[in-house]
């Protein structure tokens, strides 16, 4: 879907034509996306179509039946993003539980929830290593561009050349600097993008964290919350056997207390 956007949002301008062509298999294209895929891709696909919607690329009837595909069917796999209004839960099935079931799933979701963070992770990684040699940082280059004439971008001092030859001199070196000032921008438009979806990127990562830090707060208290019960559970057995009548000092012919007496304090 980014690359079908990248394609989309250029052909918005040069080609229209293209551009009205390729919607006609973006709804089933959503409809599958929104089966088979996490939270997290989901989310990055409506991001993808609030930036169509702001940006005026369909019309508002054709973006709503694309947001409908979208939200028609959701994924029953846990994800690593959940919504932030939903409270946490003391039963979430984070959560310890007595059923074998349970813990299969448990684990499951786990196993899941780790991939798509480490998914997003090794993201963040590419493209801050993409960025550590920006375009925008490229003394070379820019000197290069920087050593052309000036008129080539002021008109203005176009006046001030007087004869052919320097018509044709300003000629030459205009065609001498088209394609090395057209790669560069081309080379700061990727940069753009990349550190746009870095912070895009980014801003999930500290989202997913501080999700994930609340959830585990919650199982360790739930964690603490059983140590403590099997604490006093562990009180009451001792208190139980230390009830428990001296068979060492109870004479032979002595009868016993009572089944039910056995556990009642001294």
């Amino acid at each position: 879907m980014n690359l079908a956007n990248d394609v989309i949002q250029n052909a918005r301008k040069k080609a229209p034509a293209f551009m009205n062509a390729f919607y006609e298999v973006l709804q089933p294209a959503v409809s599958h996306i929104s089966k088979i895929a996490d939270q997290y891709h989901r989310q990055l696909l409506e991001r993808i179509l609030s930036v169509w919607r702001e940006r005026g690329i369909y019309s508002t009837e054709n973006l709503d039946l694309l947001v409908n595909c979208l939200q028609e069917t959701s994924i029953s796999t846990p994800n690593l993003i959940s919504d932030p209004e939903s409270p946490i839960r003391t039963d979430s099935p984070l959560l310890p539980s007595g059923s074998p079931g349970s813990s299969l799933d448990n684990s499951k979701k786990i196993k899941e929830e780790f991939h798509a963070f480490s998914s997003l992770s090794t993201n963040m990684i590419n493209l801050l290593r993409r960025l550590e040699d920006p375009a925008s940082a490229d003394v070379k280059i820019r000197q290069i561009i920087a050593a052309y004439p000036e008129a080539i971008a002021n008109p203005l001092l176009l006046k001030e050349i007087k004869t052919s030859e320097g018509v044709a001199a300003l000629m030459a070196k205009t065609v001498e600097a088209v394609p090395v000032v057209d790669a560069y921008c081309t080379r700061l438009q990727d940069e753009l993008k990349e550190r746009q979806n870095l912070q895009y990127l980014m801003a999930d990562y500290i989202k997913a964290l501080d999700q994930a830090n609340e959830r585990n707060k919650a199982l360790l208290d739930s964690v603490k919350k059983g140590i403590s019960r099997l604490d006093a559970e562990k009180k009451e057995l001792a208190k139980h056997i230390d009830s428990l009548p001296d068979l060492s000092q109870i004479a032979g012919s002595t009868i016993l207390p009572p089944l039910g007496e056995l556990f009642t304090s001294s």
